[in-house]
């Protein structure tokens, strides 16, 4: 068993010639500092003004422990710093008098008192003075008188030597000194009142205080403090199984909680506190982090709330004195009153996480793959599919810069990795070539775009007609059945931005948000933000896709957190900063190099389903291509129209005049005469309405190219808006057409055929 770290006690002897010195000092000094010269008078004064500094921060519990234990009885000078500090001050005030006014101002301190009628304010001096001199011998009336011997030895508590020889033992120390100071029946501040021992260590002891039969446990922690030299905040008095019982917890040191530099010591003084951030909480198993250098620990409810409140993470921040990249705090889910804290020395995520290898991308038997790290050390997950639910949608949100980018790659690499399809339409263009190339369809470009997504919705129409017909009532993959990802970027573009295109991109992705999940089809939106008003103002897409499966919300703007109904509250994206913190002088010196900030691409909260926001950052993968096996692209083999995606793509699903009925398109309704072909003759499509309106105008030779202009085209052809665009864009990728511009001729004019070679007409 150690020895506990508190000073040894001192013999009885010494601490009552300490406090004889103590109530002697003022009055020594008002005798003696009139006989100083100058100096002499010099001197004493910077003497006290040591001292006086000395025994003021101890008065004020200033002073560190380790300071303390090392001086000689630095026990009592703890246990006497009241009667210390008051000695000092009436021995300033002699030392002044009798230096400055010589002996009458030493006489007018010490004696005047007996003239209060002659000289009242002398007097009424003198008399605080020796007021103060004497409330010292007062408070140390107990020290100065002689120790007693128990009379008998019965009244000794179990395990106390009867003889007088002194304890041998740190417990048996312990139980003595409490015999002798607090239970003795004769003379103890609380008599009959015994300690057991039960722990001791060097850290702390532990014990079980026992009253008399009939009476109640009224030992206070200022009490034991006194006994023990300690100061009371170290102490804690709990009740026990009934009144007459407590338990007691002896720190021999500062314990944690009252440490701000620590965990415990930070959440008491600045969080738990009444009117802190989460106030009435407490931590439970406070622990070291190895990932992070700093600590770990529970947050737990206190008896006065049902629930933990959901703090601000900045306001945590601010509170714990440290900033929001090194505070990680998040709820425990299905459990309302506990949550998960981490104070970080260092952020483990600021070096980035390598991407480590395909291997991290196979779907797991839940449907889940990794994209990155947590702040915890755990793998950052999402959940692509579900073996029951089925697809698993996916929002991205997060400005420029902030990585939706690398992240759209990791996902599509993995959906490569399992042998999904991927259906991929960017209105920016080709920002992610990787992507393009994994995607089975890409639709690249503000026309583009549109065509994914008519691909896609035409997908999800034959599924649920070949879903109907079969009888399924979970999808089930296959080689040529795969799961198909829709990735929209930059979703915005396509549902606010393009007036010709926002009505029918809105109807596409609320149907696909609706209606895929039990499809195969996982819908994927990357936008800056997720507000309806960047959704074409739907929020049902914003819900179903974000309800329907997993949220990675990146630095983005202030407020996002608000628009989510669960998982991240009290979460800011915009508190996300764009670099991580790099120390800089106060002052520039041109000497000395600036260091270059880092950015935190990639970092942010993900949010699965049933989880709660939890900071990560995604793996660093610069380019997909090295793990791309061309030979291993998927796309929709059970779908029969798969060969016609082009025409599909260059075909609005609101028809020609660009309209709509109020029901969902291609869900109709069922026909009176259903099965009977009683319409007219199939209208010829867009694409072969434009071929015979520039054969009206081509050269019956065949020697001259012949330009007409998209105005003349959509009069001849009756093709118009958006669909004559998306027509045209897509004949000229198959080179039915070329456009003028592209050899020289005016714009917005087509031609027939392939674009001539240089030289060419």
């Amino acid at each position: 068993m150690s020895q506990p770290t508190t000073a040894p006690a001192r013999p009885a002897a010494t601490e009552r010639a300490i406090a004889w010195t103590t109530i002697a000092a003022p009055i020594s000094v008002g005798i003696t500092a009139p006989l100083l010269d100058g100096s002499a008078a010099i001197l004493g004064a910077i003497t006290y003004g040591g001292t006086a500094g000395f025994l003021a921060a101890n008065y004020m519990n200033r002073l560190p422990d380790n300071l303390l234990h090392q001086l000689p009885a630095g026990d009592i000078i703890r246990g006497h710093r009241t009667t210390l500090f008051t000695s000092t001050l009436t021995s300033g005030m002699a030392l002044l008098m009798g230096t400055v006014q010589g002996p009458q101002g030493a006489d007018a301190l010490m004696a005047g008192f007996l003239d209060l009628a002659g000289n009242p304010i002398p007097g009424i001096v003198s008399l605080g003075w020796w007021a103060a001199v004497a409330f010292v011998p007062l408070k140390l009336r107990k020290i100065l008188a002689r120790q007693r011997k128990p009379k008998t030895p019965v009244h000794a508590p179990p395990g106390t030597p009867a003889s007088a020889a002194l304890p041998d033992t740190p417990a048996k120390q312990i139980i003595y000194r409490w015999f002798q100071i607090i239970a003795n029946p004769d003379t103890g501040t609380h008599k009959h009142q015994h300690l057991t021992i039960r722990t001791l260590s060097g850290m702390r002891w532990t014990g079980t205080i026992t009253a008399p039969i009939g009476q109640s446990v009224t030992v206070t922690a200022d009490t034991v403090s006194s006994a023990y030299q300690l100061p009371a905040d170290w102490i804690t008095i709990r009740p026990g199984t009934h009144a007459g019982e407590a338990s007691i917890t002896v720190n021999l040191q500062a314990p944690p909680e009252l440490d701000p530099s620590t965990l415990a010591g930070a959440w008491r003084k600045w969080v738990g506190r009444k009117g802190g951030v989460m106030a009435d909480t407490h931590l439970e198993h406070v622990q070291t982090d190895p990932n992070t250098g700093g600590e770990v620990a529970y947050v737990i409810a206190g008896e006065n709330i049902n629930k933990l409140p959901v703090p601000d993470r900045a306001e945590l921040a601010g509170a714990l004195r440290t900033n929001t990249l090194l505070c990680s705090y998040n709820p425990v889910p299905g459990d309302p009153r506990k949550g998960e804290i981490r104070l970080m020395k260092h952020n483990p995520l600021q070096d980035g996480v390598p991407f480590p290898g395909t291997d991290v991308l196979k779907i797991s038997e839940g449907g889940y793959i990794q994209i990155g790290r947590h702040v915890s050390g755990f793998p950052a997950r999402i959940q692509a599919t579900d073996p029951h639910l089925g697809a698993r949608h996916l929002f991205i949100a997060g400005v420029t810069g902030s990585g939706k980018g690398g992240l759209v790659q990791i996902v599509a690499l993995a959906d490569h990795v399992n042998g999904y399809a991927i259906i991929y339409g960017d209105p920016k263009g080709s920002s992610n070539p990787d992507v393009e190339t994994m995607a089975c369809y890409s639709g690249l470009g503000e026309d583009g775009v549109m065509g994914a997504l008519r691909v896609a919705y035409a997908l999800l129409q034959w599924r649920i007609k070949e879903s109907a017909r079969l009888g399924m009532k979970n999808f089930q993959a296959t080689p040529d059945r795969p799961w198909v990802r829709l990735i929209l970027d930059e979703a915005h573009v396509p549902l606010s931005e393009l007036v010709d295109h926002k009505k029918e991109a809105g109807i596409i992705l609320e149907a696909l948000a609706a209606k895929a999940r039990s499809l195969g089809i996982i819908v994927t939106v990357v936008n800056q933000a997720v507000n309806a008003d960047k959704l074409g103002g739907s929020t049902a897409l914003r819900m179903n896709v974000i309800q329907g499966g997993s949220l990675v919300m990146l630095r983005s703007d202030s407020g996002q957190q608000h628009l989510v109904t669960t998982g991240f509250e009290g979460v800011d994206p915009g508190e996300i900063p764009a670099s991580w913190d790099v120390e800089r002088p106060l002052v520039y010196d041109e000497t000395v190099a600036l260091k270059d900030p880092k950015s935190t691409f990639g970092l942010g909260y993900t949010l699965g389903p049933g989880g709660a926001a939890e900071m990560m950052r995604t793996f660093i993968l610069e380019s997909a291509a090295p793990y791309i096996d061309p030979t291993a692209i998927a796309h929709p083999a059970d779908w029969p129209d798969w060969d016609q995606r082009d025409e599909i793509a260059a075909t609005s699903i609101l028809g020609d005049d660009d309209s709509t009925s109020s029901s969902d398109p291609g869900d109709g309704t069922a026909s009176l005469l259903s099965g009977i072909d009683l319409g007219p003759k199939k209208q010829p499509t867009a694409e072969e309405k434009i071929l015979d309106a520039l054969h009206s105008f081509a050269d019956p030779a065949g020697i001259e190219t012949i330009y007409t202009s998209r105005e003349t085209i959509s009069r001849v052809s009756g093709v118009t808006g958006s669909t004559l665009d998306n027509t045209l864009s897509a004949m000229t990728r198959k080179e039915l057409i070329h456009r003028g511009a592209d050899c020289g001729r005016e714009r917005g004019t087509y031609a027939l055929g392939r674009l001539p070679e240089t030289g060419e007409e």
